[in-house]
C-alpha cells in the first residue's frame, strides 16, 4: 500500500502573480560632489608633480661627454682628487663601469679643467695599493689596471695612507683636496684607525660614491668621527632602473658624479652644454 506524501505547500497566494513583488532595478550610484573634487584635486596634484619630476629629471646632465662647468672657478690653484676603489668581492662587478666613467672624465678634463689639476689613485681589499701617483687629468687617457692580490677583505686604511705618501713625488699645492671612495661602504677598519687617517690626509672634501641598489649601497658603515663628513652619491648605469633610481634617490651616472665632484670642488656649476645655468637651479 502507498504511503501519502506529505510536504509543506505553499499558499495559493504566494503562487499567483498577485502575491509576488516585483524586481526593482536598484538606482545607479551616484559619486558624491565632495568625493568627486577629492578626486579631481589629487589627479590635478599627481599630473603637477609628474610634470615637476620630468622637468627636474630633463635638467640633470646625462654624461660628461654632454657637460660643461659654468661660473667662475673660485679656487686659485690645483684641484687634486684622490681615488679609493673598493676591491671586495662586491664591487667587483662594476670595474668596466667604473674605468668607462674615468675615460669620460679624462676627455672632459682636456677641454673645462686647468692643466694643474690632478689625480691620483690607490685599490683597497685587505690591503691597499697606490696604482697612479698624482699625474695631471689632462695627461691621462686611462689608469692602471687594478692589483689582482689585496686579498678578500675591505681595509681602507691602507689605500689612504698610500695616498698620503705619494704626495711626495707631487711639486703641486693643491687649493682643494678631495678623497674619493669608490665603494658600498661595508668597510671592516677600525673607526680609530680610519679616522688617524684621514685626519692626516687634510682632505678639504670626502665623497663615496656608491653602486645604487647594491647591498649595503650608501653610507653603510661610513660613520663616526670624520666618516660622518662624508658626502654620499649614488650612481647607476641608466636603463630603466637607472631612471627610477635617479627619480627615487637621486642617483646618478658615475661620469657626471666626478663632474659634480669637480664642481662642487671648483665652486662652479656642472650643467648641459648650451643650458641656461640660472635654469639648471
Amino acid at each position: 500500500m502507498t504511503q501519502p506524501q506529505y510536504g509543506l505547500r505553499r499558499s495559493v497566494f504566494s503562487r499567483t502573480a498577485i502575491g509576488r513583488v516585483p524586481y526593482a532595478v536598484p538606482p545607479p550610484y551616484v559619486m558624491p560632489r565632495w568625493l568627486r573634487r577629492l578626486l579631481l584635486a589629487l589627479l590635478a596634484l599627481l599630473l603637477l608633480l609628474l610634470c615637476l619630476v620630468s622637468c627636474r629629471e630633463a635638467r640633470k646632465p646625462e654624461s660628461l661627454s654632454g657637460s660643461t662647468l659654468t661660473g667662475a672657478r673660485k679656487v686659485a690653484g690645483p684641484v687634486c682628487l684622490e681615488e679609493a676603489v673598493d676591491l671586495s668581492g662586491s664591487m667587483v662587478a662594476y670595474t668596466e663601469q667604473r674605468e668607462r666613467a674615468e675615460r669620460e672624465l679624462f676627455a672632459f678634463a682636456k677641454r673645462e679643467l686647468s692643466p694643474t689639476d690632478r689625480l691620483s689613485q690607490a685599490f683597497f681589499a685587505s690591503d691597499g695599493r697606490v696604482t697612479l701617483k698624482p699625474s695631471t687629468l689632462q695627461s691621462l687617457s686611462t689608469v692602471p689596471p687594478p692589483p689582482e692580490d689585496l686579498g678578500g677583505g675591505t681595509s681602507l686604511t691602507p689605500a689612504v695612507a698610500g695616498l698620503i705618501a705619494a704626495r711626495g713625488s707631487d711639486p703641486a699645492d693643491c687649493a682643494a683636496r678631495a678623497l674619493i671612495l669608490i665603494t658600498d661602504g661595508l668597510i671592516g677598519d677600525e673607526p680609530g684607525l680610519i679616522d688617524a687617517a684621514i685626519r692626516a690626509g687634510g682632505y678639504t672634501r670626502i665623497y663615496a660614491v656608491a653602486p645604487a641598489g647594491a647591498t649595503g649601497a650608501g653610507r653603510g658603515n661610513l660613520s663616526g668621527g670624520l666618516l660622518d663628513s662624508i658626502t654620499v652619491y649614488g650612481f647607476h648605469d641608466g636603463g630603466t632602473f637607472g631612471r627610477v633610481a635617479s627619480v627615487l634617490g637621486d642617483a646618478r651616472p658615475l661620469d657626471v658624479i666626478f663632474g659634480d665632484i669637480l664642481a662642487d670642488l671648483t665652486g662652479q656649476q656642472l650643467t648641459k652644454s648650451g643650458t641656461d645655468p640660472d635654469d639648471a637651479q
